[in-house]
């Protein structure tokens, strides 16, 4: 059976989020937006909404596995199998997809106010306010499982 503690439910997130920027960007184009990523900026420019759709299956699919690997290597660093460096760079890594999270999460919100037209400023300032409220509130909620991964 698959337990997973909130470590675990709140990476999971990460796929999920991918399928959520692609909406949020569509609704985006709708008003007038752009899409201004740098990878998907070309794509989009050179393939329209089907590139969008391939590369949002395939962050979708890579996000997926880069949990599923960071879950496994948190299971094996419980079991006791990992040195002190090895539980760093775990806890590295998990920080590292929850700000991933954090920064889609904000880029998501900016798009769903492309249609109020506010000024350029004003928007990137919600975004990283959401980023960062997203990132500690993650942090907050899993700094039980952070500290037992920790200590053990």
């Amino acid at each position: 059976m698959l337990e997973l503690d909130r470590i675990d439910k709140i990476l999971f997130i990460l796929p999920f989020l991918t399928l959520a920027d692609t909406v949020s960007t569509k609704f985006s184009l709708m008003f007038g937006g752009m899409e201004g990523g740098p990878i998907a900026g070309p794509v989009y420019e050179q393939y329209g909404q089907l590139g969008l759709i391939a590369i949002t299956i395939f962050a979708f699919l890579v996000s997926l596995g880069c949990v599923w690997f960071l879950r496994y290597a948190k299971r094996r660093v419980v079991q006791g199998e990992g040195s002190k460096l090895n539980r760093v760079a775990l806890l590295y890594g998990v920080f590292l997809f929850f700000f991933l999270e954090a920064y889609i999460m904000g880029v998501i919100v900016q798009n769903f106010l492309v249609p109020l037209q506010l000024p350029s400023l004003t928007l990137f300032a919600i975004q990283y306010g959401v980023t960062l409220a997203y990132f500690v509130s993650a942090l907050f909620l899993t700094r039980t499982e952070i500290k037992q991964l920790i200590r053990k």
